[in-house]
């Protein structure tokens, strides 16, 4: 049991479902008068980041606590009121929800929906001040320097009075001087504009950091360009922008709302039984400020004359959105749909538009979680949802069995997800494969062409990585690595063995960068790797019950005498022809290439070895044979068709 105290009101009541003796926080926690001032915690740990998720741990047990108290019936404004500056506003959507903190809110900052709808064309300069002056609790005049000129062009290009709230807010109180403000915000529009053009480069994004192009004001209640958010406050993007994960739900379920929070550019597709407006309130209740969300950020299909304008965004858009979610800022996630209440039962569960079962929502599991559509439901479902299920999906959780092996994580993980389109499922692993680059999003590629493009532009220790499991997983293939259909099978051998050592230095690199950009399938080369050999190699062919069987290797030693070595309990794969040299190669402890060389060739750093795989060499013994392994600089791989041609 935990006690919270609000004033002098406390309540005891049972943990909270997400609770585990591994989370930290206090046997009794002091709820503030309102969840967001915690905002003080995110901004004061920008110097301690590793502190961060014990302040997200809290926040968690904070919600439940204000959960909890609004069960027992203390009112609304005492648990979701927020201080400062300005005049008071209740934000009170209808119909009343069955999620606490979707209820109401109470503050000032958020301006409701009567006065952000008020449109440009029916108040002047003088009345427009009038309004801000009141929203931020201010005596402005339109003789402070350069402010009428502003509140013009901002009438004049605005479409209401939320769109001008929101450019102006995060500067109003701080500028005492608006003479410079449009043309500071010309240069950072004309930067972004040039950071986005600059970061597609062909056919690939060259740039994968590059910031949302949008998100959501929720004082505003307005969509506006990431430039005019960053430019007027810290420049510190991880904490400003939070972001919105959710599942989306069946068509039948849902509707499209055209609305002026995205300045009707689009339909927003939303479950039936919630609003924005409730979507809203959850997440000034939480804490958020700014907020990602896909379906007001990301721009979605509507008119068909919008269609190509579209079509050039998603290039980057669709591949940039794990960034928004790699930083270790608050993630609300809506685990059931936006905005819809949590509903851990296994009917729900096994739903193929369940978060969990979806493919784009594995780049979206992270450690800095916060609960969307919380309710004061702490079932043994809940309890198993949130303590089992959840920290399974997580990647670089502190808690995963896969912490070390993020790629079995991510082949593992995406298997038997649901996705719209195969192609949602290869550009979906981008960022937990820590592609540094990125293949643009086309949506007439298909997969196995967009996983080759993907393999492309992994960091060189990832796609070692991936050649390694390959080898485990798919012994008897003579590529290197897999197809995009290799890659998505579930396999025994999918997990590392702790007595299998992988050099840290291990890479696979691309041998001309120039075919990023290209359908041309690449050649990837070593810079360093240990060779044994030449070697002859025979099987007896016998296997036991395990499938293993007995390798001889043969090798002239240092006195060209022959030196014999005996493996056991070895699988073996490819087909090894007795009288043919060999090359073995090694990737792991336990994981063996068997390669032919077939001559030397000139890279840029110097002379390499050409090689073609042939088989691999599995050893399920940690009593190897001592091998006297050499270090290899350069080591090239050629498919066996590429030989051909040679």
């Amino acid at each position: 049991m935990t006690r919270f105290r609000l004033g002098r009101t406390a309540v005891r009541v049972e943990e909270a479902p997400w609770y585990t003796s591994r989370t930290p926080g206090l046997d009794a926690l002091v709820v503030s008068p309102f969840v967001n001032s915690t905002n003080a915690r995110y901004i004061n740990l920008r110097a301690y980041p590793s502190a961060y998720s014990r302040c997200v741990g809290e926040v968690r047990r904070e919600v439940w606590g204000r959960i909890k108290m609004s069960e027992s019936g203390v009112p609304l404004d005492r648990l979701f009121t927020s201080d400062g500056q300005g005049r008071v506003f209740s934000l009170v959507p209808e119909p009343r929800s069955l999620v606490s903190l979707q209820r109401a809110h109470f503050g000032p900052g958020a301006i409701p929906n009567t006065l952000a709808d008020i449109p440009c064309t029916t108040v002047n300069t003088t009345e427009l001040l009038n309004l801000l002056n009141d929203v931020f609790g201010t005596g402005y005049s339109l003789d402070k320097p350069g402010l009428e000129q502003c509140l013009d062009h901002f009438l004049r290009t605005s479409q209401d009075f939320g769109q001008v709230y929101g450019s102006l807010r995060s500067c109003w109180k701080w500028r005492w001087c608006f003479t410079r403000l449009l043309s500071d915000l010309a240069e950072e529009r004309t930067e972004d504009e040039a950071t986005r053009r600059n970061a597609v480069n062909g056919d690939y994004i060259s740039n994968s950091q590059v910031p949302p192009r949008r998100v959501w004001d929720l004082y505003s209640n307005r969509v506006l360009p990431f430039y005019a958010r960053v430019y007027y406050s810290s420049p510190s993007e991880r904490f400003e922008v939070w972001t919105v994960s959710h599942s989306w739900v069946h068509k039948s379920a849902c509707a499209e709302v055209w609305t002026p929070i995205n300045g009707y550019e689009w339909p927003v597709l939303l479950p039936n039984d919630t609003t924005l407006d409730h979507v809203r309130v959850e997440l000034l209740n939480l804490g958020a400020e700014y907020v990602w969300l896909d379906v007001l950020c990301l721009r979605q299909r509507g008119r068909p004359e919008d269609e190509e304008q579209r079509k050039e965004e998603w290039k980057l858009d669709v591949p940039t959105i794990g960034h928004v979610y790699s930083l270790d800022r608050p993630c609300v996630t809506y685990f059931n749909g936006l905005g819809l209440p949590f509903d851990p039962s296994p009917r729900i569960l096994s739903s193929d538009r369940h978060w969990f079962n979806r493919a784009w929502t594995v780049q979206e599991a992270t450690d800095y979680w916060l609960p969307g559509g919380a309710t004061g439901e702490a079932s043994a479902d809940t309890r198993r949802f949130f303590r089992e299920y959840l920290p399974k999906s997580i990647p670089y959780s502190a808690s995963h069995e896969w912490k070390s092996d993020y790629v079995t994580f991510a082949a593992t993980v995406i298997q038997g997800r649901h996705c719209t389109t195969e192609l949602d499922r290869v550009h979906g692993l981008a960022y937990i494969l820590n592609c540094k680059t990125l293949p643009i999003y086309d949506e007439r590629m298909s997969p196995d062409l967009a996983w080759a493009a993907l393999l492309k532009h992994m960091s060189p220790h990832t796609r070692f990585h991936v050649a390694l499991r390959h080898a485990r997983c798919h012994p008897a293939s003579t590529s290197l690595l897999p197809s995009w259909w290799d890659f998505m099978q579930r396999e025994q051998q999918d997990t590392i063995r702790a007595s299998d050592f992988v050099p840290p230095s291990s890479d696979l690199r691309l041998l001309r960068d120039s075919h990023l950009h290209t359908d041309e399938p690449e050649t990837y080369y070593h810079t360093t790797t240990d060779l044994y050999g030449p070697v002859g190699i025979y099987c007896e062919g016998k296997e036991d019950e395990f499938g293993h069987e007995t390798l001889k290797l043969q090798t002239a030693g240092a006195s060209d005498d022959l030196e014999c070595y005996e493996i056991r309990d070895c699988k073996i794969g490819g087909t090894l022809l007795q009288g043919t040299t060999y090359v073995i190669l090694r990737l792991s402890e336990m994981v063996w290439l068997v390669v032919e060389v077939i001559g030397e060739r000139q890279i840029e750093k110097g002379t390499a070895l050409e090689v073609v795989k042939r088989g691999c060499i599995l050893s399920s013994s940690d009593r190897l044979p001592y091998l006297r392994w050499y270090e290899r600089w350069y080591v090239v791989y050629i498919s066996e068709e590429a030989r051909r041609k040679k």
